[in-house]
C-alpha cells in the first residue's frame, strides 16, 4: 500500500515543549500594546511573542494590522507570522466570524456531496503543470538574539531554505521517498508532498466511519466560505505515528497515514542526523485518531483549505503533528486553475521526555510555497537548407 508520510526529527529536551503561555488573540493584542507603550526593544518583543501559544487563529488581516500598529521591524513581523502559522489549525475568534445563519441540513449535505465530486472528478484531471516548490524550515533551537551573545531559546527561527521544480504528475503518482532513499539522505528537515489532492480522498474516505459537522462561515476574497469540522476515530484512522528510540535516548519520529493503493496524501520527509546509527533502535508505533477542518466553496464544492492533526492523547512521540494546505486560483495559459499555493507541517516533541542535548530543537515548522506554475511544453523549430546548389 502507498502511504502518506510525515517524518520529523525529534530530540526530547530538558526544557519541555509546551511551556509557552496559552492566550487568546485579544490577550496577545493587549500584551503587545503594553510592550509598545513601554517602548520595549524589538528583541524583548520577539521573546514575548515566542513565549505565547494562541488558542485561536491569528488571521492574516489581524497580523497585518498589528504589524502596522507596532512598526517594530522585520524580526517582530516574522515572530507574528510564525505565531500565526502555529495557530492556523484553530478557528478564528468568534468576533471575526460573519453573522450569517448556518445552512440547513439539506444544504450542508449538498455542499459535502459537491466537495466529494470535486475531489473524485476534478482534481485527478488537473493537467501536468510544473511549479517551483520552496521549503522554509524553522525550528526552536538556541539562537543568538543579539550578535555575539550566548545562544538562547527564543522561539522558531529560519534554519534552512531549499527550492526545486516539481510536476503535478510526479507529486500525485510517486510514493514518498523512503528512509533508505537518496532523497532521505540529501534533504534537510521536513518536506511536504501530496498537496495536489490525494490526501483529501483519504480524509473523505476515513470520515465515512467518522464524523463531519458544520462549523461556521468565513469571509474570504472569493466570497463566503463554508467550514466543516471532521473527526476520525482510531478504529477508522489511517494516520500512523512511528517513533525510533536510539540508545542515547534520541527520538526520531514520523507519522504516516495509509492512503490506500491508489492515492497518497500530504507528506513530510526528515533526514537522519549524522552519526546516528540505524542499528540498535526500538520502534514505537501508534495509530491515533485525527481531526481537522475543511474550507470549501459552497456553490461548487471546491476545496480551498484543509487541516489534519493527530489527537493529542495518543500521538506520541509527538505532542503535536499537524498539516495544513491552502489552495488558490492560479492563472496558467489564460485559464484559471485551483492549485496548492502553501502548506505547513508542524511537529512538536512530547513534553517531559529525557533530555539529550541542550541545543537540539523541540519544535519544527516547515512552510512550503508553490510558485511559478506553468505548463510542461516544448517547442520545435525546423531548419531547411535554402542555399542554392553549387
Amino acid at each position: 500500500m502507498r502511504r502518506l508520510i510525515l517524518l520529523g526529527l525529534l530530540a526530547a529536551m530538558a526544557l519541555p515543549a509546551g511551556a509557552a503561555k496559552r492566550v487568546t488573540v485579544a490577550q496577545l493584542e493587549q500584551a503587545l500594546a503594553a510592550a509598545c507603550a513601554a517602548h520595549k526593544p524589538a528583541g524583548e518583543m520577539v521573546r514575548l511573542i515566542a513565549g505565547m501559544e494562541l488558542s485561536e487563529r491569528l488571521s492574516e488581516d489581524t497580523a497585518e494590522r498589528l504589524n502596522t500598529q507596532l512598526n517594530a521591524g522585520s524580526a517582530v513581523e516574522l515572530g507574528l507570522a510564525l505565531l500565526a502559522d502555529q495557530s492556523a489549525f484553530f478557528d478564528p475568534p468568534a468576533s471575526e466570524l460573519p453573522a450569517t445563519a448556518a445552512p440547513d441540513e439539506a444544504a450542508q449535505q449538498r455542499m459535502l456531496a459537491a466537495a466529494r465530486s470535486y475531489v473524485a472528478q476534478t482534481l485527478p484531471r488537473l493537467p501536468n503543470f510544473l511549479a517551483t516548490r520552496t521549503i522554509n524550515r524553522y525550528d526552536d533551537s538556541p539562537q543568538e538574539v543579539k550578535k555575539g551573545a550566548w545562544p538562547v531559546r527564543a522561539g522558531l527561527h529560519l534554519v534552512d531554505t531549499s527550492s526545486r521544480e516539481v510536476s503535478v504528475r510526479d507529486e500525485r503518482e510517486n510514493q514518498p521517498p523512503t528512509q533508505g532513499s537518496a532523497v532521505w539522505k540529501e534533504q534537510i528537515g521536513l518536506i511536504s508532498g501530496g498537496e495536489f489532492g490525494s490526501t483529501l480522498g483519504m480524509i473523505l474516505a476515513d470520515t465515512v466511519q467518522g464524523k463531519v459537522t458544520w462549523s461556521h462561515w468565513e469571509q474570504s476574497a472569493a466570497g463566503a466560505t463554508a467550514v466543516f469540522h471532521y473527526s476520525v476515530p482510531k478504529s477508522a484512522s489511517h494516520f500512523e505515528i512511528i517513533g525510533t528510540l536510539q540508545r542515547q535516548a534520541a527520538l526520531e519520529g514520523h507519522a504516516t497515514t495509509d492512503a490506500g493503493t491508489s492515492s497518497r496524501g500530504i507528506a513530510g520527509i526528515g533526514v537522519r542526523p549524522s552519526g546516528v546509527s540505524s542499528t540498535n533502535t526500538s520502534i514505537i508505533r501508534t495509530r491515533p485518531g485525527y481531526h481537522g477542518s475543511v474550507w470549501l466553496d459552497p456553490a461548487t464544492g471546491t476545496i480551498l483549505r484543509i487541516t489534519m492533526e493527530a489527537n493529542a492523547k495518543d500521538s506520541a512521540p509527538f505532542r503535536r503533528a499537524a498539516i495544513l494546505v491552502k489552495y488558490g486560483p492560479v492563472e496558467i495559459g489564460g485559464s484559471s486553475f485551483i492549485c496548492p499555493v502553501r502548506s505547513l507541517a508542524l511537529s512538536t516533541a512530547v513534553a517531559g521526555a529525557e533530555a539529550i542535548s541542550g541545543d537540539a530543537p523541540t519544535e519544527w515548522l516547515n512552510e512550503t510555497l508553490f510558485t511559478g506554475y506553468h505548463r510542461f511544453a516544448s517547442t520545435t523549430r525546423i531548419l531547411t537548407d535554402t542555399a542554392p546548389p553549387q
